[in-house]
């Protein structure tokens, strides 16, 4: 436990490990499903935004997602600020950075660049994203999206 909690403080991971809880979700698992310790799901999460979005290596995917996995949200470029672990989910706390070239949403493109920050929410099992929560500070992109002139007007 001693080299995991090391690996985690490097990782700049938090990590906490609730023993009766992780008894009942083996009990759970089929048996062809890998355990995955919280470093490797720690990766397996980050792989989603670093190879996956950041560098567009769509091949990734069908290694970290399950068939079925359910997204809540979308993607730019991302930057980790911190990720917490347990049991079975990864937290992140991210950094995105983007220009806006195209239509997005009611936006006409805007040629605008906008920093934002956001929070993802990973579900893993057996080694594969199933689910995965987004939330976006989207009322400050919009603002930057739009132009200072704008900043006032009503959403």
């Amino acid at each position: 436990m001693g080299s995991l909690r090391l690996a985690a403080a490097l990782l700049g991971i938090h990590l906490t490990f609730p023993l009766t809880q992780a008894i009942a979700q083996l009990d759970q698992l089929p048996a062809d499903c890998p355990i995955k310790t919280p470093v490797e799901n720690t990766v397996i999460a980050r792989a989603w935004h670093e190879e996956g979005i950041n560098r567009r290596n769509a091949g990734i995917l069908k290694e970290i997602l399950a068939s079925d996995v359910v997204h809540h949200g979308a993607e730019l470029r991302y930057s980790f600020d911190q990720l917490i672990v347990q049991d079975d989910f990864v937290v992140e706390r991210y950094s995105a950075t983007g220009t806006q070239h195209g239509q997005f949403g009611d936006l006409p493109p805007s040629g605008r660049r906008a920093t934002w920050t956001g929070i993802n929410i990973f579900r893993l099992k057996c080694g594969k994203i199933v689910e995965v929560w987004s939330e976006v500070d989207a009322v400050s992109r919009r603002q930057q999206l739009q132009g200072a002139a704008s900043a006032n007007s009503p959403r």
